[in-house]
Order: structure tokens, then sequence, then C-alpha cells
């Protein structure tokens, strides 16, 4: 499990809608300040370059500063916060943003606590999605559904924290294939970590890291400053820019895309809850809430692309990991990092970004789908595991969204057809003689 950079990239899509005049014979087309013509695809390219940059700038600067001073693998929890705050200013604006770091600041110690039982972890789970359905009713549901689909990584899978004694050795502990609790194990045997009465199904192990009040506190400023960070950053960067104002959705349109988004998600978190050896869970997790609608439309064309996209970067990243070949580590503020891995990662990762803002959607799987699978891998056998968890959960989701996009059209259509009935004037009786 990468503890660096743990999380798909997960960026809001902004596109910038041109308009312009049709020609037609009798005058040319001559631009003027009413006709915007398109600008040159260099021009385009370039500013998305740019701006791609910057927020992958925004995601690495407080990781790598807030690892330099705790010393800690969790310190990447903070990339998680910065993307949640980035995309709730650009959706919800920067009164959203901010309420939206204290929001996943307060949730992200609870979450890793939850995590303790399926039961609990599935009922937080199904809190969070229930709050993206009531959101949807003012059209703010693409700023909050970020806050589940990167807790679930923290609910499902916590990063934990290291002791320094062990710092130097996780190149050599995780390369061998030591599982998680074992090394949570380890940490154990430190006088300054007792270890609580044990619960049923549960290591005391894990239930040592789950309780540990530096490391839960930790967690939530990591979340914090990431997040208060982009949002500001994200903020001042579009102060001058017109900000889309949300859509409210009706009753009718919220109520079934938050069954639908609250049942799928929170049965899928018990389940890799209660099947900890199942790897990807979160895939599975932001699969649903991506591609879930509000309202009584199938979005096709993101579904087929997303899987399309994903298939292909199966594909490349069996290409790219040829090349590669195995990990190399190199020591950085004191922890071993696999940096080819990760360069390699972060490399496609801005690239994908540049991407998202491309109507193409099936590029932007493309390039994320090898990004995450090794930005969030220690060894390359681990990037391989994460490649086929991550195509598993996009096709399953897709499926589940698909299915209960079904069941909600035809919900839809027998309830119209009710109410057509309904409105229908009576046939008045003939007078009786």
């Amino acid at each position: 499990m990468n503890w660096y950079a743990q999380g798909p990239l997960f960026l809001k899509e902004s596109l910038l809608d041109v308009q312009g005049r049709t020609p037609t014979l009798e005058t040319p087309p001559m631009p003027t300040e009413s006709t915007p013509t398109k600008p040159p695809f260099t021009k385009v390219f370039l500013k998305r370059t740019v701006i791609g940059i910057a927020l992958i700038a925004i995601l690495l600067i407080p990781f790598f500063v807030l690892m330099a001073i705790t010393k800690q693998p969790a310190a990447s929890y903070s990339a998680m916060g910065a993307i949640i705050g980035a995309v709730a200013v650009m959706v919800g604006g920067f009164r959203i943003g901010v309420l939206t770091t204290i929001v996943v600041a307060l949730l992200a110690p609870i979450a890793i606590v939850a995590g303790l039982t399926p039961l609990t972890g599935a009922a937080l789970m199904a809190v969070m999605t229930l709050m993206v359905g009531r959101m949807s009713r003012y059209g703010l549901q693409r700023a909050a559904m970020l806050v589940p689909i990167f807790l679930a990584w923290p609910i499902l899978s916590p990063i934990p924290w290291v002791p320094s004694s062990l710092l130097h050795k996780l190149d050599g502990l995780l390369a061998k294939g030591i599982s998680l609790s074992e090394l949570i194990a380890i940490k154990q045997h430190s006088p300054h970590h007792p270890v609580p009465a044990p619960i049923a199904g549960v290591s005391q192990s894990s239930i040592a890291l789950h309780l540990n009040q530096t490391y839960l506190a930790w967690v939530a400023v990591f979340f914090f400053i990431g997040s208060i960070i982009a949002v500001l950053a994200v903020h001042l960067a579009l102060r001058k820019t017109a900000v889309r104002q949300p859509m409210p959705h009706s009753r009718g349109e919220a109520m079934p895309y938050t069954i639908t988004i609250t049942l799928l998600a929170t049965v899928a978190t018990y389940y890799f809850l209660k099947h900890p050896k199942d790897a990807g869970g979160a895939f599975l997790i932001a699969a649903i809430l991506v591609l879930a609608q509000v309202g009584t439309e199938i979005q096709w064309k993101l579904t087929v692309e997303r899987v399309i996209g994903t298939i292909g970067g199966i594909g490349l990243l069996a290409v790219i990991m040829a090349l590669l070949g195995g990990s190399s580590y190199v020591d950085l503020f004191g922890i071993p990092f696999p940096a080819n891995l990760y360069l390699v990662g972060i490399v496609f990762g801005t690239a994908a970004v540049i991407a998202k803002f491309s109507p193409r959607y099936w590029i932007y799987f493309l390039l994320i789908t090898p990004a995450t699978a090794l930005l969030n891998a220690y060894t390359t056998s681990q990037v391989a595991q994460f490649g086929r968890a991550r195509l598993v959960d996009n096709l399953v989701g897709a499926g589940l969204v698909v299915m209960a996009a079904l069941v909600t059209l035809a919900a839809a259509h027998l309830s119209k057809s009710n109410e057509s009935a309904a409105s229908e004037p009576a046939v008045a009786s003939p007078p009786l003689s």
C-alpha cells in the first residue's frame, strides 16, 4: 500500500465553451467583439498545462513540507485534502470551500476509528453519502462527493503512524511482502503505545493504530492544511473568473440519486471491511459516486468512456512496468521512496489533470489508471495489484450504477403514468331517468 500518495487523483473538470457565428455566403466570417474566435490549440494546450502543473504543485508542496516536519508517510493525506478543497471552491465558491475543509478535517479521524468494524464504517459512509444527496438539492453534490470518496481510504486502509526506529527499514520490510497488520504489530513492542482491550474480530495491533490519539490529531491536521491551502490558492486564482452558479435539483430528482449512492456505497464499505484482504475498495466507492447522476438520465457516454479508458490504462500500465523493471528506492526526509514509480506516476498524473479539461473523457481515464496504480504502490507487485483492483472496481461500479439508474427510470416512468391517469378528468355519469 502506498502511504505517500494514497488515493486516486480526481479533479473537477472545467470546460471553456466558445461560441461563434455561423458564416454565410453573403458575408464572410469576420471576428468581432461579439463573436469571439476559437483560440489556437497551442495556446489552449499551454494554458491547460500551466493549470495542470499548478494544481499538482498545490497537491505536492504541502505534502512534502508536512513529510519533512513529521517524518510520517501519513502526511500524504494532505494531498487528498488539497483535492477536496480545490474542487469545493471550483464548484461552490470560497465559503463552501472553507466549510468543506472544516468538515473533512473533523471527519478524518472519525473515519479511521469507524473503520475498526464493518458496521461503524458502513454507518459513517451512509451518513456522508446522505449528506451528498442532500447537497444535490442545492446543486452542490460535486463539491461534497469527494469527502466520502477520499475518506473511504482511511476507513478501509488507514496509513499507519510509523515509529522512527522503523522508517529506515520500510523498504526492506514492505519489499518482502510484510502486511500492514504485521508492521503495526512491530510498533506494539514500544512501551509508549499501550494496547487497549481487544475487540472481537479485530487484532490488537489494528486497535492500537486506530485509537492512537497523536495519530488521529495529525490526520485531522494533514487534511485541514492540505485543504485550506488549496482553497485559498484556487480562490485567488479564480477571483476574477465568473463562477458558474450551481443548478438546484427537485426533490424528485435528488431522492433516487441519494438512495442509489447511499445504498451502493454503504454496502461496498461493509463488504470491504468484512473482507480486508480485497484491495482497492475505495476505487469502487469512487466509481459509484462519480458515475451516479442526479435525475432520471443515464450518462452513457461518461460510463462507456470510463470503462474503455480504464481498460486501455491497464494495457498502458503493463507497458510502463515492462520498461521500468523493478523498484529503486531513494531516501527522502529519512523515508525510503520508490523513486522511479513515483516520478513516472507524477508525470502521468499531471498529464491526466491536463486531459481532464478536454471533452474526451477516455483520455483522462487512460492516463489516470497507471498514475493511481503507481502512486498507490510501494513495489512492482503492488502496482499490478492496484491496476487490477481499479479495473474490476470500475467495471463493477459502472454496472451497479447503470442497474440502479434503470430501476430509477422504470420507477419514474411508472410514477408519471400513475400521475397522468389520476389527472384525467372523470367522465360524468348520465342522469338517472
